[in-house]
Protein backbone atom coordinates (compact mmCIF):
# COMPACT_ATOMS: atom_id res chain seq x y z
CA UNK A 1 0.00 0.00 0.00
CA UNK A 2 1.22 3.43 -0.85
CA UNK A 3 1.84 6.13 1.98
CA UNK A 4 -0.88 8.45 0.87
CA UNK A 5 -2.99 5.30 1.09
CA UNK A 6 -1.76 4.11 4.59
CA UNK A 7 -1.80 8.47 5.73
CA UNK A 8 -3.24 8.20 9.17
CA UNK A 9 -7.02 7.46 8.63
CA UNK A 10 -9.87 7.48 10.37
CA UNK A 11 -13.52 6.86 10.12
CA UNK A 12 -16.71 7.89 12.81
CA UNK A 13 -20.50 6.85 11.97
CA UNK A 14 -23.25 8.29 13.59
CA UNK A 15 -27.19 8.69 13.12
CA UNK A 16 -28.97 11.72 12.41
CA UNK A 17 -32.41 11.14 13.64
CA UNK A 18 -35.16 13.78 12.41
CA UNK A 19 -38.39 14.52 14.00
CA UNK A 20 -41.42 16.59 12.83
CA UNK A 21 -44.21 18.31 14.54
CA UNK A 22 -46.76 21.02 13.58
CA UNK A 23 -49.12 23.12 14.43
CA UNK A 24 -52.00 25.51 13.76
CA UNK A 25 -53.94 27.69 15.68
CA UNK A 26 -57.10 25.92 14.73
CA UNK A 27 -56.00 22.01 15.96
CA UNK A 28 -54.16 20.21 18.33
CA UNK A 29 -50.46 20.16 18.08
CA UNK A 30 -48.84 16.99 16.06
CA UNK A 31 -46.49 15.60 18.09
CA UNK A 32 -46.07 11.89 16.78
CA UNK A 33 -43.37 12.63 14.03
CA UNK A 34 -40.56 11.79 16.39
CA UNK A 35 -37.63 9.61 14.25
CA UNK A 36 -39.63 10.33 11.02
CA UNK A 37 -36.44 9.65 9.59
CA UNK A 38 -33.08 8.15 10.02
CA UNK A 39 -30.13 8.25 8.27
CA UNK A 40 -26.44 6.62 8.55
CA UNK A 41 -23.47 9.61 8.23
CA UNK A 42 -20.02 8.95 8.04
CA UNK A 43 -17.28 11.63 9.02
CA UNK A 44 -13.77 10.50 7.53
CA UNK A 45 -10.36 11.56 7.39
CA UNK A 46 -9.30 9.71 4.39
CA UNK A 47 -6.72 11.57 2.71
CA UNK A 48 -6.23 12.13 -0.83
CA UNK A 49 -7.60 9.01 -1.91
CA UNK A 50 -11.23 10.49 -1.24
CA UNK A 51 -10.62 13.47 -3.51
CA UNK A 52 -10.41 15.82 -0.76
CA UNK A 53 -8.85 14.91 2.88
CA UNK A 54 -11.97 15.46 5.37
CA UNK A 55 -15.64 14.77 4.21
CA UNK A 56 -18.63 13.63 5.04
CA UNK A 57 -21.20 10.78 3.30
CA UNK A 58 -24.45 9.37 4.10
CA UNK A 59 -23.77 5.78 4.13
CA UNK A 60 -26.79 4.19 3.04
CA UNK A 61 -27.18 5.79 -0.21
CA UNK A 62 -26.84 3.52 -3.50
CA UNK A 63 -23.65 4.81 -5.61
CA UNK A 64 -24.03 3.70 -9.22
CA UNK A 65 -21.70 3.81 -11.83
CA UNK A 66 -23.74 4.41 -14.93
CA UNK A 67 -22.77 4.32 -18.63
CA UNK A 68 -24.46 4.19 -22.05
CA UNK A 69 -24.16 1.84 -24.83
CA UNK A 70 -24.97 5.24 -26.76
CA UNK A 71 -21.87 7.04 -25.41
CA UNK A 72 -19.35 7.08 -27.78
CA UNK A 73 -16.69 8.38 -26.01
CA UNK A 74 -17.33 4.98 -23.27
CA UNK A 75 -20.00 2.05 -25.55
CA UNK A 76 -17.53 -0.11 -26.19
CA UNK A 77 -16.68 -0.56 -22.00
CA UNK A 78 -20.21 0.25 -21.64
CA UNK A 79 -21.55 -3.18 -24.10
CA UNK A 80 -18.54 -4.98 -22.37
CA UNK A 81 -20.20 -4.51 -18.72
CA UNK A 82 -23.54 -5.07 -20.15
CA UNK A 83 -22.50 -8.51 -21.91
CA UNK A 84 -20.79 -9.14 -18.97
CA UNK A 85 -23.86 -8.67 -16.49
CA UNK A 86 -27.01 -9.89 -18.45
CA UNK A 87 -25.11 -12.44 -21.54
CA UNK A 88 -21.62 -13.90 -19.71
CA UNK A 89 -22.37 -16.82 -22.40
CA UNK A 90 -20.43 -14.58 -25.03
CA UNK A 91 -17.90 -13.50 -22.11
CA UNK A 92 -14.38 -14.80 -21.40
CA UNK A 93 -13.59 -16.63 -19.50
CA UNK A 94 -16.46 -19.03 -20.23
CA UNK A 95 -17.92 -21.44 -18.23
CA UNK A 96 -21.84 -22.87 -17.55
CA UNK A 97 -23.72 -20.68 -14.92
CA UNK A 98 -21.04 -17.78 -14.69
CA UNK A 99 -22.44 -14.72 -12.92
CA UNK A 100 -20.68 -11.51 -12.08
CA UNK A 101 -21.37 -9.09 -9.35
CA UNK A 102 -22.64 -5.28 -9.75
CA UNK A 103 -26.40 -5.51 -10.13
CA UNK A 104 -27.79 -7.71 -6.93
CA UNK A 105 -24.69 -7.93 -5.65
CA UNK A 106 -22.54 -4.59 -4.87
CA UNK A 107 -18.85 -3.97 -5.99
CA UNK A 108 -16.85 -3.08 -3.46
CA UNK A 109 -13.66 -0.14 -3.78
CA UNK A 110 -10.37 -1.48 -3.27
CA UNK A 111 -7.27 1.25 -2.72
CA UNK A 112 -4.40 -1.01 -2.78
CA UNK A 113 -1.98 0.01 -5.61
CA UNK A 114 -0.72 -3.37 -5.55
CA UNK A 115 -4.00 -5.33 -5.27
CA UNK A 116 -5.29 -3.22 -8.46
CA UNK A 117 -1.69 -4.13 -10.05
CA UNK A 118 -1.86 -8.01 -9.79
CA UNK A 119 -5.96 -7.57 -10.76
CA UNK A 120 -5.10 -5.95 -14.03
CA UNK A 121 -2.26 -8.08 -14.83
CA UNK A 122 -3.98 -10.93 -14.39
CA UNK A 123 -6.94 -9.59 -16.78
CA UNK A 124 -4.04 -8.97 -19.42
CA UNK A 125 -2.90 -12.40 -19.09
CA UNK A 126 -6.23 -13.84 -19.33
CA UNK A 127 -6.75 -10.96 -22.59
CA UNK A 128 -3.59 -12.57 -24.14
CA UNK A 129 -5.01 -16.34 -23.62
CA UNK A 130 -7.73 -15.53 -25.54
CA UNK A 131 -6.58 -13.06 -28.43
CA UNK A 132 -3.00 -13.29 -28.27
CA UNK A 133 -0.25 -11.06 -28.52
CA UNK A 134 -2.28 -7.62 -29.41
CA UNK A 135 0.44 -4.98 -28.93
CA UNK A 136 0.53 -2.56 -31.48
CA UNK A 137 -2.96 -2.84 -32.43
CA UNK A 138 -4.44 0.15 -30.13
CA UNK A 139 -6.35 -2.16 -28.46
CA UNK A 140 -6.17 -2.56 -24.77
CA UNK A 141 -7.83 -5.27 -21.96
CA UNK A 142 -11.08 -3.93 -20.50
CA UNK A 143 -11.74 -6.13 -17.36
CA UNK A 144 -14.97 -6.43 -15.31
CA UNK A 145 -15.40 -5.92 -12.76
CA UNK A 146 -13.06 -3.42 -12.44
CA UNK A 147 -9.28 -3.47 -11.59
CA UNK A 148 -10.08 -1.54 -8.25
CA UNK A 149 -12.66 -3.77 -6.99
CA UNK A 150 -12.11 -6.24 -4.25
CA UNK A 151 -14.30 -8.22 -6.74
CA UNK A 152 -11.35 -8.10 -9.65
CA UNK A 153 -10.17 -10.86 -11.73
CA UNK A 154 -7.48 -12.46 -8.33
CA UNK A 155 -10.16 -13.15 -6.86
CA UNK A 156 -10.07 -16.62 -7.41
CA UNK A 157 -14.45 -17.25 -8.55
CA UNK A 158 -13.51 -16.70 -11.93
CA UNK A 159 -16.62 -14.39 -11.73
CA UNK A 160 -15.11 -11.88 -13.81
CA UNK A 161 -14.98 -11.02 -17.68
CA UNK A 162 -11.96 -10.12 -20.21
CA UNK A 163 -12.70 -8.25 -23.24
CA UNK A 164 -9.89 -6.44 -25.55
CA UNK A 165 -11.83 -2.62 -26.84
CA UNK A 166 -10.58 0.34 -27.98
CA UNK A 167 -7.37 2.52 -26.09
CA UNK A 168 -9.13 5.70 -25.59
CA UNK A 169 -12.63 4.13 -24.96
CA UNK A 170 -10.95 1.89 -22.13
CA UNK A 171 -9.21 4.99 -20.32
CA UNK A 172 -12.28 7.00 -20.48
CA UNK A 173 -14.31 4.00 -18.91
CA UNK A 174 -11.37 4.03 -16.38
CA UNK A 175 -11.85 8.04 -15.50
CA UNK A 176 -15.92 7.62 -15.49
CA UNK A 177 -15.11 4.91 -12.45
CA UNK A 178 -13.01 7.18 -10.99
CA UNK A 179 -15.47 10.24 -11.09
CA UNK A 180 -17.68 8.40 -9.08
CA UNK A 181 -15.31 7.12 -6.47
CA UNK A 182 -14.36 10.96 -6.08
CA UNK A 183 -17.60 12.51 -6.45
CA UNK A 184 -18.86 9.74 -3.68
CA UNK A 185 -15.92 9.70 -1.47
CA UNK A 186 -15.69 5.79 -2.04
CA UNK A 187 -13.00 4.58 0.77
CA UNK A 188 -11.43 1.13 0.78
CA UNK A 189 -14.35 -1.27 1.08
CA UNK A 190 -17.17 0.79 0.07
CA UNK A 191 -20.04 -0.45 -2.18
CA UNK A 192 -21.09 0.63 -5.43
CA UNK A 193 -23.41 -1.32 -8.38
CA UNK A 194 -23.47 -0.88 -12.00
CA UNK A 195 -26.26 0.34 -14.50
CA UNK A 196 -26.05 0.36 -18.25
CA UNK A 197 -28.58 2.25 -20.30
CA UNK A 198 -29.12 1.57 -24.08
Amino acid sequence: MSSSSRATSSRVFSTVAMDLSAGSPNSAPFTEGSNVFNSSVRYDYAGPVAGKHKGTVFTKARVELVMSQKDSAVNESATHTYDALNRPERTFPSWPGKSVPGVKEPLRRVVDPKKIDENRQKSIQECKKVRGDYSGSGLECDEYPFASTKEGSTKGDNRFSVRLIDGPDNRKGGERLNEIYTLNRMLDGDPFYVKITN
